[in-house]
């Protein structure tokens, strides 16, 4: 990512509605998998640390993430240990942990699939991988710059890397699916117009949203109810749990 954007991150992930949601519904997913009490649990590309914030109590967490400044602020935020590393070369042995979560991370990364066999190799006999992914190649956009995303996947190419590095599909549901139609007008709307002069692209995370944030965040919270019972049939980012096949 822009370095920028982890101080962006850290300041607004812990109440944008966007994180709160996104965190709230892979809360649910971890929950749902059935870890083992005292779970070991990687937050692979943890950022700043808010998933390890959100998610506390459900394990002991360990981060990862490739950039000093984003490993500092977790660290500081949450307590746990972070590591320096690569997602397609983990510091960590075989068979160490009972969950990684890898939140909007594999889009970041040109080997994807050596990333994802990564996880399988780290993940413990019938160990969950926890993973979302931006959709639609269609949507890339300045978002999609700012934070150095290599690609938006399409769900069925998510889907053949995941079970071509080792794993299992167990459940897919599509996310930020109510706001599926604004997202893409923005997206489409932006790409339409040509902007000059801005210098470096921003994130969403960058705007200022005042009290719509409220109002988006119970448009999320009524997402994550619906999520519980059912996959959705459409949406921005794809929520996937996978276990590492036999």
């Amino acid at each position: 990512m822009e370095e920028r954007e982890y101080e962006v991150m850290a300041s607004v992930e812990d109440r944008h509605f966007w994180f709160v949601g996104t965190r709230g519904m892979v809360r649910d997913a971890v929950l749902a998998a059935r870890l083992p009490r005292d779970a070991e649990v990687l937050d692979l590309g943890c950022g700043t640390g808010g998933t390890m914030k959100a998610l506390a109590g459900l394990g002991r967490f360990t981060g990862l993430d490739t950039n000093e400044t984003a490993a500092r602020l977790a660290e500081r935020r949450t307590g746990n240990r972070v590591v320096l590393g690569s997602g397609t070369s983990l510091p960590f042995g075989d068979a160490s942990f009972d969950a990684v979560l890898a939140l909007d991370v594999f889009e970041h990364i040109e080997d994807d699939l050596a990333a994802v066999r990564e996880a399988r190799r780290v993940l413990r006999p019938g160990g969950a991988l926890v993973a979302t992914v931006p959709c639609h190649p269609f949507l890339w956009s300045a978002h999609d710059r700012a934070l150095h995303h290599v690609r938006r996947y399409t769900r069925p190419g998510f889907l053949a890397v995941l079970r071509e590095g080792g794993f299992r599909v167990e459940r897919a549901t599509w996310t930020n699916a109510i706001l599926f139609p604004a997202v893409a007008a923005v997206r489409l709307a932006g790409r339409a117009v040509p902007r000059h002069g801005e210098g470096a692209p921003r994130s969403d995370a960058q705007v200022r949203l005042g009290p719509l944030n409220g109002l988006l965040s119970a448009v999320f919270q009524a997402e994550r109810r619906l999520v519980r019972r059912l996959d959705l049939p459409f949406g921005v980012s794809l929520l996937v749990v996978a276990r590492p096949s036999r």
